[in-house]
């Protein structure tokens, strides 16, 4: 899989919100900015 580049579109891809719900970028198109932020091992355990 390759990276995006900069100003091209997102891949599909779908989350869990913290109140377990499942969503995808495409369901928040249109309706608010989306920011995402990986965290390495964030609520893992480990």
């Amino acid at each position: 899989m390759t990276s995006p580049a900069v100003g091209q579109p997102a891949p599909e891809v779908s989350f869990r919100t913290p109140d377990r719900e499942t969503i995808t970028l495409a369901e928040q198109k249109g309706q608010s900015n989306v920011v995402i932020a990986f965290y390495v091992a964030a609520f893992t355990g480990g």
